[in-house]
């Protein structure tokens, strides 16, 4: 890695933001993170030894400003392996990933940071989005997804797994807790199996202003991957697992985080039961063939930004009622 910090001020945030062939994005991701009012802080580049014109772009900017610190890798080591790798436990309190296609608002990183800093309960802090499209133009929020936040790990466990589409993945972290999680595991959608665990470790806290853009566009890899194989191709080209086994490996790795991480013994039974509803669930949608079934029915029955502060327990009561009738 190049730029030697010894002599400068410990950062209060590490921001980690992998990439591969982001030349159409990048500068702006950049930009973004260069423009915060919280100006403490120390950015980590990881190159996935792109093709395009990413190192260009990146060496361009770490020449500038003392707080990038560039690494190029010798070959494509996978998205997982290269996400973990800009998290390097130790340097500062607390750390964010970052997308080379997001943007972030000028105040994105102090508001966070403050609340993390008198909200000890919480091991994530994220605010609220839009969603933009290739262009940076605003076309919509993600008000109406589930928040992740609750005052038990259960409940907490539960939206995780229920969740249709979540940022918070790019909040900021506690290092000291995101260090006992496995990171981002090889397998299709091991960032929800991360998410699970660290806010099984403390709540997830939320700055009630849009100051985090997700850019929503035709090369992202949610676009361009259309299966599982050539999606675990993506997190680990060395991986041999079969993509079908998607869900069997998630199961697992969540069973592994409940049983692993510090939980009062009735939390991590509330979490087994959640995780054995959830892959009841999942297993009947892929037999019938009517993926996210059950999530697209919890998201038209509840308005989540509009919803009682007791609507997870109707919420249990109505899987209840399912059960029951089926």
């Amino acid at each position: 890695m190049n730029n030697s910090l010894a002599d400068e001020k410990a950062p209060k945030v590490v921001i980690g933001l992998p990439v591969y062939n982001g030349e159409n994005y990048l500068r702006s991701a950049i930009e973004s993170i260069l423009d915060q009012t919280l100006t403490n802080f120390l950015l980590i580049i990881s190159d996935n030894a792109s093709t395009d014109a990413t190192e260009e772009i990146c060496r361009e900017y770490a020449d500038r400003d003392r707080r990038i610190i560039y690494h190029r890798q010798r070959e494509n080591l996978g998205a997982a392996p290269n996400y973990n790798f800009v998290f390097q436990p130790g340097l500062a309190p607390y750390f964010k990933w970052a997308a080379h296609d997001d943007v972030l608002d000028p105040d994105y990183l102090r508001q966070c940071v403050e609340l993390l800093d008198n909200n000890p309960q919480c091991s994530v802090a994220h605010s609220l989005s839009y969603q933009i499209n290739g262009k940076g133009e605003i076309y919509g929020t993600h008000d109406k997804d589930l928040r992740l936040n609750g005052s038990r790990p259960s409940e907490r466990f539960w939206r995780v797994l229920w969740a249709n589409h979540f940022t918070e993945i790019f909040g900021v972290m506690r290092s000291d807790l995101l260090v006992q999680t496995k990171l981002h595991g090889s397998y299709v959608g091991s960032d929800r199996n991360l998410m699970a665990e660290i806010l099984l470790l403390g709540d997830m806290g939320y700055v009630e202003e849009r100051l985090f853009l997700h850019r929503v566009h035709s090369q992202s890899y949610m676009a361009k991957l259309k299966d599982n194989a050539s999606r675990l191709k993506w997190f680990n080209p060395k991986v041999k697992t079969p993509g079908r086994l998607a869900g069997y490996v998630k199961f697992k790795e969540y069973l592994d985080g409940i049983t692993r991480l510090p939980l009062p013994v009735s939390e991590r039974v509330a979490c087994m039961n959640n995780l054995v509803e959830w892959g009841m669930r999942r297993g009947v949608e892929v037999m019938v063939g009517d993926r996210d079934a059950y999530r697209k029915k919890l998201l038209r029955k509840y308005a989540w930004s509009q919803a009682p502060s007791n609507f997870t327990a109707n919420l249990i009561e109505t899987t209840a009622k399912d059960r029951k009738a089926a």
